[in-house]
């Protein structure tokens, strides 16, 4: 049984394939700040004319893959984005280590992080998450989630880039 997801909207203009997929991959296992300055402007352009919410937050990765990896691509894009539209960054926590998504199917997904977001400080009523590429959506809408708990109202989803449906 298919159920909504904890988002209200999801706006992700970009489809991950060809050209955009190298250049997102040379920016989140590269760090290369080019191509994250050309995925910045991108999704800039495409949010242009959209609402502005009360504060923006990034999808966190777990301390452990981000000192591994030792950079965290969407809290990069966050900190850019949050001043260029001036709205506020809020910061969330990933507090379980899950395991990667590479490869589980959308229930797989959800399981793995059910309970994995936590939001501490108190939202307003708007907000958007921002994430480098949709694929189901699991990890936005978990993250949606403790949103809500922490009282947000009404979740965007912003991307810059969708996986397209097989």
């Amino acid at each position: 049984m298919k159920r909504m997801p904890a988002f209200d909207t999801a706006r992700v203009p970009l489809r991950y394939e060809d050209e955009l997929r190298r250049v997102m991959q040379r920016f989140k296992f590269q760090a290369s700040p080019r191509a994250g300055s050309l995925l910045l402007a991108l999704l800039e352009d495409a949010l242009r004319e959209a609402p502005r919410p009360q504060a923006l937050l990034a999808v966190p990765l777990h301390r452990r893959r981000a000192r591994q990896r030792g950079f965290d691509q969407a809290y990069w894009l966050a900190e850019r984005l949050s001043a260029r539209l001036d709205i506020p960054l809020v910061v969330a926590q990933r507090h379980r280590d899950t395991p990667s998504q590479r490869g589980l199917d959308r229930q797989r997904r959800r399981g793995n992080l059910r309970a994995a977001f936590r939001v501490e400080t108190p939202l307003p009523p708007e907000v958007a998450l921002l994430d480098d590429v949709m694929t189901t959506g699991a990890t936005l809408d978990a993250l949606a989630r403790a949103c809500h708990q922490a009282g947000a109202e009404r979740v965007e989803a912003w991307a810059v880039a969708r996986t397209p449906l097989p």
